[in-house]
């Protein structure tokens, strides 16, 4: 069975789909490939996510965020970030994971930008990027967090 990749270089000669790094990082892969300077990161891919988004499919939480009428939908929303805060890494996202910075730790790079591409972003009819949250200068000590704080915030309200 061919597995769907769960990270993308920046570097890399693969052209990923849209659904599965979203615009801004097709965007960046793309600039890289015809040679644009591009600092050298990676994307994690939807499928990268997607223990996460069972978790929260399989909880309920996340009917009762689409079910909940607007006088109450921030306190599911709330229930449902609290609720994904506490996800685990399954191992192999941690495997992914430390895969892709062993790999950009060979080119010196030891400060990350945390950022959304998601592909319901950046849309040919519309654009809601900027919705998620950023986190920039992070360690690699703290890029767990990092990335789960992004992720949470697809949850939000206001998303």
């Amino acid at each position: 069975m061919n597995q769907q990749p769960r990270v993308y270089h920046f570097s890399t000669e693969t052209s990923p789909d849209l659904a599965e790094v979203g615009g801004k990082g097709l965007s960046l892969i793309r600039m890289s490939q015809v040679g644009f300077p591009v600092p050298p990161g990676f994307v994690l891919t939807a499928v990268f996510f997607q223990p996460w988004f069972d978790q929260l499919h399989q909880s309920g939480l996340w009917t009762a965020v689409l079910d909940s009428p607007p006088d109450t939908r921030k306190a599911a929303c709330d229930t449902a970030k609290a609720a994904a805060l506490r996800y685990d890494f399954t191992d192999e996202q941690c495997d992914t994971l430390s895969a892709a910075t062993r790999t950009l730790s060979k080119t010196g790079t030891n400060l990350f930008a945390v950022r959304s591409s998601s592909p319901e972003e950046d849309l040919e009819g519309a654009s809601f990027a900027g919705g998620y949250e950023t986190s920039l200068g992070i360690t690699p000590d703290g890029l767990t967090d990092a990335i789960r704080y992004s992720f949470i915030s697809c949850l939000d309200e206001r998303i």
